[in-house]
């Protein structure tokens, strides 16, 4: 930035010609552009994230609702869902993308591959879920979806502010 600064005032003291000028304000316009889009991309991560723990909030809430009423095509979706979600996760924590709007804690990226090990624990737990969907057997479907919630608590422990 400082070099820039420089340029710019070498620019009306040295006589450059109007196209130097032009070309360092093109340069310095870009700059601005290029520090702000990498904000509001970060700012676009957390906020995408942030839908996607709701979604899984509401299919953990409606996972629960369906053990309770039996509906095992509900399980199935529901603890899919999940799955699918915590697959991902770690794609939705790029360097950079902490403090400020977000809840996760630096830990994220100082362990990344920690938090991975959860995320797919996580995605592990909500899959037992369908398979014990699959076989239709309650107390397994009781017991992986404990371990569902085991997952997120034990992640937000440890990554969540």
């Amino acid at each position: 930035m400082m070099s820039i600064v420089y340029n710019f005032c070498n620019v009306f003291t040295t006589g450059f010609s109007v196209m130097r000028l032009f070309i360092l304000f093109i340069t310095i316009a870009i700059s601005f552009s290029v520090v702000s889009n990498a904000t509001n991309n970060a700012a676009d991560v957390i906020n995408e994230r942030k839908n996607f723990f709701k979604k899984s909030q509401q299919d953990i809430k409606g996972l629960y609702a369906s053990i309770r009423s039996g509906n095992l095509d509900e399980i199935k979706t529901y603890s899919m869902s999940l799955a699918e979600w915590a697959a991902v996760m770690p794609e939705y924590f790029p360097e950079g993308s902490g403090g400020g709007l977000s809840d996760a804690l630096e830990k994220i990226w100082e362990d990344f591959h920690g938090f991975k090990k959860a995320a797919k624990k996580f995605e592990l737990a909500a899959l037992s879920v369908v398979e014990a969907a699959n076989l239709s057997d309650k107390d397994a479907i009781m017991a992986a979806a404990s371990t569902v919630g085991d997952s997120c608590k034990s992640c937000h422990r440890k990554f969540k502010n």
